[in-house]
């Protein structure tokens, strides 16, 4: 029972998402359950493991509580019917709870004439996982650059990734549509600069533009952003909103042009380290809200530092409505504090530290 309904859960919070990747009306959330083993199964862009590790990272860091454990399934490349032969073993191996398939892309060299062993395949996927009473989702395979995939490749895997959705929507399996978020973005970062592109060669992408993929996938299963917002307000001299976080060793200067605290994270909704996407066509701070609000600071500019790191200034007014972090971090290309343990995390290391952080920081008149 608490199969099904989770799984009647996920479809109706992913079916606005089956047809198109844009306008969904829908606000249905897929909860994950505590002590969840996540799989995800694919070809060769889950072999590479960069948009399974940016859901890991987001996983983890967002919903600390969940305790979540993930492992990724693969031959090194492969289509459906690959996943199919060896489903049995993988699935035996680690008894997953949560299975994300990712297969297509290979798919689509089989031509129009391919298609009905594609879908039969697929279906064939998804009854081997529900046997095993798992939950299944999909997420679609990616887009291309045209001047890298070249024509004819690329307008195969548009028809298979428009024939996956079709057919998922008919057969109410969940999938999360990642093929035109990815064309959009390439779209729109080749507008901006023609030299853009989201392919390393002829159908992997760079590394950005699979930790894209990951925000895409997260994005479409409705997961929880995991915010983190401290607000202080100087003149009663407290924290009066700590959502996620907590504050410890607050002072206040008595003209309340400098407060200095310590901020304690239960929740670290940080960015992934490296490289990342164009933010203009990647929900990175959307899911990513490490808010700082402060009222009743007298008129004027203010530096805030973490940890001696100045992460940017922010005005009184927009203190007072409060500022991302992570969008000034983005906005002024600095290497915050955290990022060391960003890079740790998303290796799979010093895991522990997720919910016990403690930062320093100073906001300061100018």
């Amino acid at each position: 029972m608490r199969h099904l309904i989770r799984f009647f859960v996920l479809a109706v919070a992913i079916a606005g998402f089956v047809s198109t990747s844009r306008g969904q009306d829908k606000q249905a959330t897929f909860t994950f359950t505590k002590g969840d083993r996540v799989a995800w199964v694919g070809s060769s862009s889950t072999n590479i493991g960069v948009w399974p590790k940016t859901m890991e990272f987001l996983l983890r860091t967002r919903q600390p509580e969940l305790q979540l454990q993930f492992k990724k399934f693969s031959t090194g490349g492969g289509t459906f019917a690959t996943g199919l032969q060896n489903l049995d073993k993988w699935l035996d191996d680690f008894q997953p709870t949560v299975v994300i398939l990712n297969f297509g892309g290979n798919d689509a060299n089989a031509g129009e004439k391919g298609l009905a062993k594609y879908k039969e395949n697929m279906e064939a996927c998804v009854a081997k996982i529900e046997a095993k009473k798992a939950c299944v989702a999909f997420t679609s395979f990616q887009g291309a650059d045209v001047r890298k995939a070249g024509e004819e490749p690329a307008a195969r895997r548009k028809i298979y990734a428009d024939a996956q959705l079709a057919f998922c929507k008919e057969k109410g399996w969940p999938i999360v549509d990642v093929f035109r978020p990815t064309t959009d973005l390439q779209q729109h970062g080749q507008k901006d600069d023609d030299k853009f592109t989201i392919l390393r060669d002829k159908i992997h992408l760079t590394d950005p533009a699979y930790i894209a993929w990951g925000y895409y996938l997260y994005d479409g299963l409705r997961l929880p952003a995991g915010v983190s917002e401290l607000a202080i307000d100087v003149k009663a001299l407290r924290a009066i909103a700590e959502v996620g976080c907590k504050v410890d060793g607050l002072e206040i200067r008595k003209d309340f042009k400098s407060v200095r605290f310590s901020r304690i994270d239960r929740v670290l909704p940080i960015l992934p380290p490296g490289a990342l996407p164009p933010r203009a066509y990647v929900p990175l701070e959307k899911h990513s809200p490490y808010l700082l609000r402060i009222n009743g600071l007298p008129a004027g500019s203010y530096d805030i530092h973490c940890e001696k790191i100045k992460l940017g200034a922010a005005t009184d007014a927009e203190l007072a409505k409060g500022v991302n972090l992570n969008s000034m971090v983005l906005t002024n290309a600095v290497t915050p504090p955290w990022a060391d343990l960003a890079k740790q995390i998303w290796a799979g290391k010093e895991l522990d530290q997720i919910g016990k952080t403690r930062w320093i920081f100073r906001v300061e008149a100018k």
